[in-house]
């Protein structure tokens, strides 16, 4: 039997079809052989080819306007009565495009600088806006849009504070807008710190919407920026005032820390390299936010030279001695935010837990160690530090801190449960009557699930999985029911704050 045409699949690819039920080429390939196609009448007879070309060239030129056309300034004003109005033909110089409004610039600044200036103070909010008024200024419109898209991203902002009003996601428009404008000037060819600061910025914002290696490769971006402008050569700062010099040098240490948290979690190797004899920061122009700043700085390069050694002999006491540089960095100034506050001290916790698991290559760590450091029980004193202070500060306060912060709370959270899992029998018995590890870790466990409206799914299911996997092996174990406990060992008591959250207090 056969059909009166060909199978759709034949007549699709253009070859000559048997017309059998089913045709040997749609059996050949394994497909389904079907003719249910709608026919059509024939067209127009005529110069079709003519036309065809006539078409395409009519859409080449439409393409080339629209190119010379995307060459004029990016606009920043919405109207103000200072600046000429934009005639109905530039309207459409973008296509496609929407402009971002100088009061939707202001209403996200100013929440970085409310909220965001003590963590990043590297951009003056008064400079920038003012900068916005001149509209040939690109890069500082592709600051300001990647500014206020980190904001977004980072703070989450209520119903109430975010504008809504391009569509849908403001901070990934204004991601895309940041883009494409640094597109428009070719950045690439144009290295600046403001340029560099967007790429920065723009970093921040795709690794916290899950874009890891987007945001790792604008991290590299803006440190390949900075090395071409030299900000991290001491010769860099000889000729600049007091006020650029000590901007460019938050800039720098900005980035030397950016990269040490970065590349730690995600195991990328570093390139940035500090010239050792960089001015000082100082605290001139804003002291309390400063100070914390300074304080973070000091703390990364602490952490710098642990992780990356100095030479000598990665021993016992080399350890001892890296893990007693960190834990003896204090941050210089009581006046600073819970912002900064909570940045330093959590910071502080992860760098130990991280120098704790390179310790375990070079040197053997023993249950009952005279430096908390280099014990095996290590992890158990550094997660009810870590619960001390999330217990301490608002959760708006830790979650500010982003996916950076959501990381170095997983990776405590999993230090404790592998130690537990190696190591069942060790804390059973010896805490009855107080908070053990496992109740600092369901505490964690607890925190990460609700991070920012749900936390990371993926390493949220590992950590469950070795809880369940923890309490397994706890179970086919004899209780030891002993009274005694350790003289180091501080009581622990359960309170309940408002709302559903638990809470540890040490």
């Amino acid at each position: 039997m056969a059909r009166d045409r060909a199978c759709d699949a034949c007549a699709a690819r253009k070859v000559k079809c048997d017309r059998g039920l089913p045709c040997k080429r749609c059996k050949s390939l394994s497909i389904q052989c079907v003719a249910e196609r709608r026919r059509l009448k024939a067209g127009p007879k005529g110069p079709w080819a003519q036309r065809k070309r006539e078409a395409l060239l009519n859409n080449k030129s439409a393409m080339e306007a629209a190119m010379i056309n995307r060459k004029s300034p990016i606009p920043v004003s919405d109207g103000d009565a200072t600046y000429p109005q934009r005639s109905p033909q530039q309207s459409h110089a973008y296509p496609g495009m929407n402009r971002i409004p100088s009061s939707a610039f202001e209403h996200y600044l100013g929440l970085y600088q409310q909220a965001l200036y003590p963590v990043w103070p590297v951009v003056k909010i008064e400079t920038l806006l003012d900068r916005l008024r001149d509209s040939t200024d690109i890069e500082a419109y592709a600051l300001a849009a990647a500014v206020s898209a980190v904001t977004i991203a980072q703070l989450k902002p209520m119903s109430h504070e975010a504008l809504g009003r391009f569509g849908g996601d403001d901070g990934a428009f204004m991601a895309a807008e940041s883009s494409r404008a640094r597109h428009e000037m070719d950045y690439l060819e144009h290295p600046s710190t403001s340029v560099l600061l967007s790429s920065f910025f723009l970093h921040v914002s795709y690794a916290n919407r899950g874009h890891i290696r987007k945001g790792a490769m604008l991290l590299r971006e803006a440190i390949t920026f900075a090395q071409m402008l030299g900000l991290d050569k001491a010769m860099h700062y000889a000729s600049l005032s007091k006020l650029e010099a000590q901007r460019h040098l938050r800039i720098i240490w900005l980035l030397f820390v950016t990269e040490r948290g970065h590349t730690t979690r995600f195991d990328f190797p570093r390139i940035l390299q500090l010239d050792p004899d960089l001015p000082e920061l100082e605290v001139d122009e804003n002291p309390p936010i400063l100070f914390a700043f300074i304080s973070l700085s000091k703390l990364f390069q602490g952490f710098a030279n642990a992780m990356d050694g100095d030479g000598s002999p990665q021993t016992y006491e080399y350890f001892a001695s890296m893990h007693a540089r960190l834990r003896g960095i204090s941050q210089a100034s009581p006046n600073c935010t819970d912002l900064q506050r909570a940045d330093f001290l959590l910071t502080q916790q992860w760098m130990r837990i991280v120098l704790w698991k390179t310790s375990m290559y070079y040197i053997n760590l023993l249950p009952n160690s005279t430096d908390e450091g280099l014990g095996l029980c290590f992890p158990d004193h550094i997660a009810r530090n870590v619960v001390k202070n999330i217990d301490v500060f608002p959760r708006s306060v830790i979650e500010a801190h982003g996916l950076g912060m959501e990381m170095k709370l997983f990776e405590v959270a999993m230090s404790l449960a592998d130690i537990l899992l190696c190591l069942p029998t060790t804390f059973e018995g010896k805490q009855l009557m107080n908070v053990g590890p496992r109740d600092v870790l369901n505490r964690l466990s607890e925190f990460l699930t609700y991070f920012r409206g749900g936390g990371d799914n993926v390493k949220l299911q590992i950590l469950h999985d070795k809880m369940q996997e923890i309490s397994r092996s706890i179970a086919q174990q004899p209780r030891l029911l002993e009274e005694d406990q350790e003289p180091d060992a501080e009581p622990l008591e359960w309170t309940r704050p408002c709302g559903n959250e638990s809470s540890i207090v040490l």
